[in-house]
């Protein structure tokens, strides 16, 4: 991890700390210690403190009595109720996005398909960890309703930890991102598939099927 500008220190700490969770560069159950932390990324134990709090509330950080702050450690349980949960968010975004999308939504969407792409050619595989949530964060986005999209953003790192761990355990990712995510764009928001809940169901439901048989 590189130590951090002076200004703004605990958003760029959370930044930092997130980005290596999510790299897989912090592990699920590492201890996070401020003292270390404090001094790999060049800062005090305050604004480390503030950016272990934060990322505490996005779910990516659990902290203890007596045992200090690590970062999470998932379980299947977990990762089936984020599936789940995951799976109806979805489709109450993907009905509003139906009926509210405009050609420049899709467009964005399709540009975002496009880095998936570039970052399949090029193996940046944390990458499209990163761009899957983008795409599914501009979906939730499309669907204007401010209370769905916080009931996303509160469970999306933790999405962002599911397919991180599906990543390492079933390398298949980076063959059916691509395909997966335009036929979600060309069966639903341009065809208008009068199923496209199930699709919904099996593009969420077929991750958590393949780290669950792994």
């Amino acid at each position: 991890m590189e130590t951090l500008a002076r200004s703004g220190l605990s958003g760029a700490a959370v930044n930092e700390l997130r980005e290596a969770i999510l790299e897989g560069r912090l592990v699920q159950g590492e201890r996070l210690s401020e003292v270390s932390l404090s001094s790999t990324l060049g800062v005090s134990r305050a604004p480390i403190r503030e950016a272990l709090l934060h990322l505490e509330q996005e779910g990516l950080v659990v902290s203890l009595p007596y045992k200090g702050a690590s970062v999470v450690t998932l379980s299947q349980q977990d990762f089936l109720e984020l599936s789940t949960l995951r799976i109806a968010l979805e489709k109450l975004a993907w009905t509003r996005a139906i009926e509210r999308s405009t050609p420049e939504h899709i467009e964005a969407l399709r540009g975002i398909i496009a880095e998936m792409e570039s970052a399949v050619r090029s193996n940046q595989k944390a990458k499209l960890v990163r761009l899957d949530l983008d795409f599914h964060d501009r979906v939730f986005l499309m669907a204007d309703h401010s209370r769905l999209y916080t009931a996303w953003t509160a469970i999306k790192w933790q999405v962002a930890l599911f397919l991180l761990a599906r990543r390492v355990k079933v390398d298949d990712y980076h063959k059916i991102i691509v395909r997966e995510h335009g036929s979600l764009v060309d069966d639903i928001l341009v065809a208008h598939d009068d199923h496209f809940e199930s699709l919904i169901e099996s593009h969420i439901g077929s991750g958590y099927g393949r780290l669950h048989n792994a």
